[in-house]
């Protein structure tokens, strides 16, 4: 009976996006399949303890590469399992075997280059916020058992989103294929202690219905919920800090906050040219992109959550811990 239900609402949906998206694939019409045929349906237990585990991601945001050079990525696409919060382990799809996906840092103006290999058994893609190409042609899918090689040139400064953006989206992203892409600004940036956080939400056993309703299992950042209680972030008192976050979604709001500080500046999309000052909540829709900029006076423990309580429970939540 999933299956079934699910099968109605990916063909509606992908009447909805298909032309935006391209075709879909034939396996994503009948079956959500990962790796294994039944995976993600339902009937899964056996079929997800045979995957391998996701890889730890990590907090830190990478150092920038020298500028003025072309960026290469290799991303495998391949089924894991994940536990996303405690008890609760789902099959997800990755880019590069992790979700989010690796982080990938470039300088404005340097040529990205990006190699989709598809491990798995359904079609997937690759979408950047970033780039100013024809999607039709640039972002199209890549079969199973293929690779594409995705080029563009990263001409706008900001934290973008990257995501699957093959039909049905909504399925392909909310499975886990979403990312970060950070493009410094030519002049690049001040010296800060740097963390990259994606928020997103996870679905129990990957349900198409509760996806489309936003009924979300766990909300959490960087793929687990909680993490970050478990295992703050450290700072020191005075430290010039700043977040990269992304909201990849697919359905829910963030309206980001850390209890206990202001953030100085506040870049919309990453964005120098859209500075904001003094800022305690900002909203991320699901796609969107900040870059926080933050100070603290007092050694302590900060929460950082969605201020949309409700997701906070769910797990959008984590600490970060200061020290003298």
């Amino acid at each position: 009976m999933l299956k079934r239900i699910a099968l109605v609402v990916v063909m509606g949906l992908a009447l909805l996006l298909g032309a935006a998206c391209g075709p879909v694939p034939q396996q994503a019409t009948t079956a959500p399949g990962a790796g294994d045929a039944n995976a993600g349906t339902g009937s899964e237990a056996a079929d997800t303890a045979k995957l391998p585990v996701a890889e730890a991601v990590s907090p830190e945001a990478p150092a920038p590469p020298a500028a003025g050079t072309t960026v290469k990525v290799t991303l495998p696409i391949e089924p894991r399992k994940l536990e996303v919060a405690p008890g609760l382990v789902e099959t997800v799809w990755t880019f590069g075997g992790r979700v989010p996906g690796p982080v990938i840092r470039v300088h404005q103006g340097d040529t990205v280059e990006v190699t989709l290999v598809n491990k798995d058994t359904i079609a997937h893609s690759i979408d950047f916020h970033a780039a100013r190409v024809a999607p039709d042609r640039a972002f199209a899918d890549v079969a199973p058992g293929e690779s594409r090689t995705v080029t563009f040139r990263a001409n706008d400064p900001g934290v973008f989103m990257y995501h699957c953006g093959t039909a049905p989206v909504l399925m392909h992203i909310a499975m886990g294929m979403y990312g970060m892409l950070i493009v410094d600004p030519k002049d690049g940036r001040t010296d800060a202690r740097e963390f990259s956080l994606v928020q997103s939400e996870m679905y129990k056993n990957m349900d198409m219905q509760a996806m489309t309703a936003g009924q979300a299992a766990a909300v959490v950042f960087n793929g687990r919920a909680d993490q970050y209680k478990e295992n703050p972030l450290k700072v020191k008192v005075g430290e010039p800090v700043r977040l990269y976050v992304v909201n990849a979604g697919p359905d829910h709001f963030s309206a980001f906050h850390v209890v206990g500080t202001i953030f100085d500046r506040v870049e919309p999309d990453g964005n120098p040219k859209n500075a904001q000052y003094g800022v305690s909540t900002y909203t991320l829709a699901p796609g969107g992109g900040a870059v926080f900029e933050t100070h603290f006076d007092e050694p302590g423990k900060y929460p950082f959550v969605t201020h949309s309580f409700g997701d906070a429970t769910l797990g959008a939540i984590g600490v970060i811990e200061v020290t003298p």
